[in-house]
């Protein structure tokens, strides 16, 4: 029998490996930043195979369809799928980011269930199914990812009973107690077990999902091996941890002319040690209860103001959703009171940058900054991280990284905190600011070695070969 490593790869995600914009006159593919792209592009390219995504922009309908991609040296085929603004509004902005993203990171207060955006969230997914039965043959390896997409390997099942289909959870999975709130969510598990590959980042949600479906489906859950019998298949669940392209990024951070660019950020601040947030704007990102833990240390720890600063980037997100408008305005309201208080001539506390930072600068951030404070509320893995980690090529700087993220399972040299416990995060500055030199190489080579080793290009290998991570 084929093993899937060796089938056409077909990619369904939500986002788009390509945006489309007009330069010089004509519409021209433009490569999108982040960690899916970076991991599924050379697999699907040495396959040969074919992604299907949300048409991100308009003028994808403008192009004639299906797009050969790369531009330069075409290797596989992308398939838009067209969503009017209607369907965006209630698709993503609706179910998915007001209904699923909240539920999954438990911040159910934030729960806005409205049954024109379930039934849009059902549509859409038809929608992808649709292109998916138009694309893929029975040996073909179909992959589908993230929770946008948590019916199509249901509908594919229905449809093409012998495919073989993968499907990753990006996000975190709750315990039943909270996702049993879902309305429908027992059709939700029985679409998501049309897979016959279900990955999560770590082992505690691979626990809360399989635990969902003895509660509340009547299949066979076998917790040892981790699978469920479904109609006579075997569907395997397992942790398979996403990383980041390492090569790339100690590669990058090893120029001496970005290690310029760096150090040319660290003259600008004025400061003797540089703390930095990366994040885009949410509420499950913990930004406020980190400014809420600088605001602490300055007051505890006098001797640092002048001598520390605190640079937070905190990237626009789903401004469409209230619950992240109202965020945007106490965030700034608290960036204002701690500089307010605590800024001095020549030296400012807190610099907040509520803007798109491309991935370049932010690497430049990465190798300026003495510490990361990364300390998610609850995160299903957290990237920033990694890449923090990745760029370090000296081996020195220091990693405060929140108890609640996927990455804290692997990154065991950080230092870690409770991102709800100001006290908490205040030690671990002051912790981070004494530590020696030769204890920050200790605990860095240590963390590199980890990312090293496993990269974001081991992740997808070992998804499709279907042998999960190790966490010993």
């Amino acid at each position: 029998m084929i093993s899937d490593r060796e089938r056409r790869l077909i990619v369904v995600s939500n986002r788009a490996p390509y945006s489309f914009r007009k330069i010089g006159g004509k519409i021209q593919p433009v490569k999108s930043i982040g960690g899916l792209v970076t991991a599924m592009e050379p697999a699907v390219m040495s396959r040969r195979g074919a992604w299907i995504a949300w048409g991100t922009s308009g003028r994808t309908r403008k192009l004639n369809m299906p797009v050969a991609l790369p531009a330069t040296n075409p290797a596989y085929t992308f398939y838009p799928v067209p969503l009017s603004a209607d369907e965006v509004s209630d698709f993503y902005y609706g179910f998915s980011n007001s209904v699923l993203w909240p539920l999954c990171h438990y911040f159910t207060d934030n729960l806005d269930i409205q049954i024109p955006e379930r039934r849009a969230y059902a549509r859409v997914n038809s929608r992808f199914t649709d292109i998916v039965l138009q694309v893929a043959q029975e040996e073909d390896f179909i992959w589908v990812h993230d929770y946008q997409l948590g019916l199509v390997p249901g509908l594919v099942r229905q449809r093409l009973p012998n495919a073989r289909i993968g499907f990753f959870w990006h996000i975190p999975f709750p315990h039943v107690d909270v996702f049993s709130i879902l309305p429908g969510a027992r059709g939700f598990l029985e679409a998501l077990l049309g897979a016959d590959r279900i990955g999560f980042h770590v082992p505690d949600y691979v626990e809360n999902f399989l635990k969902s479906v003895e509660t509340l489906t009547s299949h066979t859950v076998d917790f040892e091996n981790n699978e469920v019998e479904i109609n006579g298949r075997r569907v395997q669940v397992g942790a398979w941890p996403i990383s980041v392209d390492f090569p790339y990024l100690e590669g990058y951070a090893s120029k001496i002319r970005y290690q310029k660019k760096a150090q040319k950020i660290k003259d600008g601040i004025f400061a003797d040690r540089i703390i930095l947030g990366v994040d885009r704007l949410d509420y499950t990102k913990g930004i406020l209860e980190r400014l809420y833990a600088i605001d602490r240390f300055f007051q505890k720890r006098p001797k640092y103001r002048g001598k520390v600063s605190f640079l937070q980037i905190a990237a626009p997100s789903r401004s469409q959703v209230g619950s992240y408008r109202h965020l945007k305005d106490r965030i700034d309201q608290v960036v204002g009171d701690i500089n307010g208080k605590y800024a001095q001539l020549g030296w400012t506390p807190v610099h907040y940058f509520y803007k798109g930072f491309s991935f370049e600068e932010v690497i430049h951030l990465y190798m300026a900054a003495d510490i990361a404070l990364i300390t998610p509320l609850i995160d299903g893995m957290n990237l920033v991280a990694k890449e923090y980690v990745s760029t370090r090529v000296d081996n020195t700087g220091v990693l405060i990284l929140s108890e609640r993220t996927g990455a804290a399972k692997e990154l065991r040299e950080a230092i870690p905190v409770n991102p709800y416990d100001v006290e908490n995060t205040v030690d671990a500055l002051s912790n981070a600011i004494k530590m020696s030199r030769r204890e920050q190489r200790k605990r860095m080579t240590a963390l590199r070695s980890r990312v090293r080793e496993w990269d974001i290009f081991r992740w997808a290998d070992d998804f499709l070969s279907g042998e999960p991570a190790s966490f010993s």
